[in-house]
């Protein structure tokens, strides 16, 4: 019986190749985009899933309480070992402190080769980092190579970079810029997982005093470091929170605040490790992180082609039944059951799948590299053909089997068979009002995705062009590296010389940056006043010329190099706002502990994310607490004054080397997570449409055949060729405007709700809604018309003369 169904099963294919084709390519590109978005988001959804003890481990963080308070994914040096001491249920401790902004090391080999580079990813890190983070070493003693002052354990990939193959361990990296020498003690695997923690190399915490004074890391209110913490068990959680109000009371009491004020300020919080790539969007986030709202949008769209696809394989296989209605007939009439004629189409739906799923296969294989591009996290066939994922696909052929054959199955086993016999269904039953459900379902679909796609990529361009309040255009972050301060003035006179240079400014942090965030407080405010803490930016009386920002008030800083002795502040209007500053000029202000006056006041310019409003700045006047030479280059003089910096610079400090970033380059950074979105929704969005079209086409090939004679009677009686193109298609053209006209306030509402999350947006127009219209529409007609003109051009004398 089996291979009685198998048979007849693969001559129905052979038999209807168009109909075979249309279904085994619109599934296979379903399920290959399907699968696509299925692995990414599984992906997502499993970083930092695989640490042995991922259950038990949560980041410390430090939750501001008032209105628009600041929270922290960092907090001091001294909370893990508090927490440690106060709290019984935390057995282990793990804190990490980033080397920033960057380091240079180098290596010399005996035979005098010096390999030197630039290292933005290492972290200090506890000796405990080995066990709690599953660290797999490939060579050294997990237990003991962070124990010592002076040690580094390496990943692979850099330890091939400096060493080319050779044994790292007891070879010495040395850091040129703070003159310490480190002995690798380890080399490690990179995590076989997704994972938040992203480093090259950790030091030993014991060396941080090498780096750090004592009075700094005593400072408990310096949120500069990582800290995790490991629980006895998971399931002791609540009791630990319950305490943590007592403990943020004890551990900030001895800094001279009262209980009633540190409660209404903060508060150490614990966040599961699992939570933290997905759920976290914290002050100083150890990196760039994604977004749940991000990962359901993408298993939606998933869904959605999955749909679509299985839409077109049940119109166009219920549409095929009806033409075998005969068959059907002549079966039941011998003697088939309802549950055999069921049985039967069910086993060629699962085959048509079954085979959909290889040509899908190799279309996912071929796509995974452009795929990657787009997502910016790769995925792997050796990590996607697991047994766990094999799993997922078997069951995603089979429900997409079941699915798509079900209905077409269950309406042919209900034909009577004198009916069958005959050869006629019936054109008004619900088989033909499901089928232009589904049309319209499909289309629904297809232009909420093309409206999708045009808000994003508006919402992207806008990021992307909005005026930001300075003038971003060939500006250049150079860093500078300690040394260099040695002999700076020669370099900014050479700099002021170079007619590739426009302007030029000495800087802390660059727009794109994190900027540092202090506290700050108008000596003329109230005592009782809270205020929440401001972004601060150390530069040269330079940086407003060169980032052409407008001064609204007062004056520009004086230079005062090479000694600073008056501390001054200019302020952004945020920041005025925010501490209620009516005469801003000539106030004092206490920053950070130190006392300054308020000389200017500047426009409001975006120097971080769209996401977020402007928040508070203040500029100091300090241009040796600086990080970066900020350039301005004339236009088409970029290639000559980066040969001119790189020339100067390596003469100046030969213990550094010459990096630089581009502004737009970084502030295009901030919007990684949209920018992906945008292009893979303009990716499935073009895919969904043709699917949909695949089997407008397939529907408007069926409908022309079973109308062939009337449109053969309707030319002999005179009908134009247009006529009959037109009667064929406007059927199908008004099932895609009814869809038209269902999706718009979808996606108007989906968009909107997408748009909230920006403090930055674009209006949604009519425009976008009657664009993506007019699009369905047109590709509905060409997809259509053809089968129509087709019909409509055939000699009528050939049909008529048909039994």
């Amino acid at each position: 019986m089996l291979q009685s169904y198998l048979k007849i099963a693969l001559r129905n294919l052979w038999k209807n190749k168009l109909f075979t084709t249309i279904n085994i390519a619109g599934l296979a590109l379903g399920l290959a985009c399907a699968l696509l978005i299925i692995f990414h988001v599984r992906q997502e959804l499993d970083y930092d899933k695989g640490f042995s003890k991922a259950d038990r481990i949560f980041r410390v963080t430090m939750l501001g309480r008032g209105e628009d308070a600041q929270s922290w994914a960092a907090t001091s040096f001294p909370t893990g070992t508090v927490m440690q001491e106060e709290i019984p249920e935390v057995t282990a401790v793990v804190r990490f402190h980033r080397l920033y902004p960057c380091q240079v090391f180098s290596y010399k080999a005996p035979n005098g080769t010096l390999t030197k580079f630039e290292e933005k990813g290492g972290f200090f890190a506890d000796p405990t980092v080995t066990d709690v983070f599953d660290l797999d070493f490939v060579s050294g003693d997990k237990t003991t190579a962070l124990t010592t002052p002076g040690n580094i354990i390496i990943t692979e990939k850099m330890a091939q970079k400096y060493f080319h193959g050779a044994d790292a361990m007891g070879k010495v990296l040395q850091d040129d810029i703070n003159g310490v020498p480190l002995r690798v003690t380890g080399v490690i695997r990179e995590h076989s997982f997704p994972s938040h923690l992203q480093f090259d190399y950790l030091v030993s915490m014991a060396t941080i005093h090498r780096y750090i004074d004592d009075q700094s890391l005593a400072n408990r209110t310096w949120n500069g470091f990582y800290t995790y913490v490991v629980l006895d068990k998971a399931s002791s959680l609540p009791k630990v929170r319950s305490r943590l109000t007592d403990l943020t009371v004890k551990f900030y009491l001895p800094i001279g605040e009262t209980r009633e004020d540190i409660i209404a300020d903060r508060l150490i919080a614990l966040q599961p490790v699992k939570d933290i790539h997905l759920h976290s969007k914290l002050e100083k986030e150890m990196g760039l992180n994604s977004d749940i709202t991000y990962v359901r949008i993408f298993s939606l769209a998933a869904l959605f082609i999955l749909l679509v696809a299985a839409v077109n394989f049940i119109n166009l296989y219920t549409a095929q039944a009806f033409g075998r209605m005969k068959e059907i007939g002549m079966r039941k009439v011998v003697g088939a059951t309802k549950k055999q004629v069921i049985r039967q189409f069910l086993g060629e739906s699962l085959l048509t799948t079954l085979l959909a799923t290889v040509v899908a296969m190799v279309l996912f294989k071929t796509a995974v590299p452009f795929y990657n591009e787009l997502a910016f996290r790769p995925l792997y066939m050796s990590n996607i053909l697991t047994a766990s994922n094999l799993g997922i696909i078997v069951l995603l052929v089979a429900f997409i089997g079941l699915l798509a054959g079900s209905y077409p199955a269950w309406s042919v086993a209900r034909f009577h068979p004198v009916t069958a016999l005959k050869g006629k269904g019936n054109p008004g039953s619900s088989t033909n009002a499901v089928r232009k459900g589904l049309v319209i379902f499909q289309f629904v679909v297809s232009v909420f995705m093309i409206i999708s796609t045009i808000v994003i990529y508006r919402q992207i361009r806008f990021f992307h062009n909005k005026d930001l309040g300075f003038d971003r255009a060939q500006l250049a972050g150079i860093t500078i590296y300690g040394p260099m301060w040695q002999r700076f003035g020669a370099l900014i006179n050479d700099i002021s010389q170079n007619p590739d240079i426009a302007d030029y400014s000495i800087v802390s942090t660059l727009p794109g940056d994190r900027f540092s965030s202090q506290s700050l407080r108008p000596i003329a405010a109230d005592p009782d006043q809270a205020f929440n803490n401001t972004r601060i930016m150390w530069a040269d009386e330079r940086l407003l010329s060169t980032l052409q920002i407008p001064l609204l008030q007062g004056r520009n800083f004086f230079n005062q190099m090479p000694a600073v002795k008056n501390k001054e502040f200019i302020l952004n209007e945020s920041a005025v706002k925010t501490y209620q500053l009516k005469s801003p000029l000539g106030q004092q202000i206490i920053l950070d502990g130190d006392t300054g006056t308020v000389v200017g006041v500047v426009k409001n310019f975006n120097f971080a994310s769209l996401h977020s409003p402007v928040d508070p700045l203040v500029i100091k006047y300090d241009p040796y607490r600086a990080n970066y030479l900020l350039l301005k280059i004339k236009p088409g003089h970029i290639q000559a004054a980066l040969a001119f910096m790189e020339k100067k610079i390596k003469a100046l400090t030969p213990s550094g080397i010459f990096t630089y970033t581009f502004i737009d380059d970084k502030l295009n950074h901030l919007y990684a997570s949209e920018n992906q979105m945008s292009s893979i929704f303009k990716a499935f969005a073009a895919f969904a449409i043709f699917i949909s079209c695949m089997g407008l086409f397939g529907l408007s090939a069926y409908s022309a055949q079973l109308r062939i004679k009337e449109v053969s009677i309707r030319k002999v009686l005179g009908a134009s060729s247009s006529y009959i193109a037109v009667l064929l298609s406007r059927d199908f053209v008004k099932l895609v405007f009814i869809a038209i006209l269902l999706s718009c306030p979808i996606a108007w509402w989906a968009m909107e709700k997408w748009l909230s999350n920006f403090a930055y947006r674009i209006p949604i127009s009519g425009w976008m809604f009657v664009l993506a219209g007019v699009f369905a529409l047109i590709v509905a007609i060409l997809t259509v018309s053809y089968q129509a003109l087709k019909v409509a051009l055939t000699n009528p004398v050939k049909y008529l003369k048909a039994d």
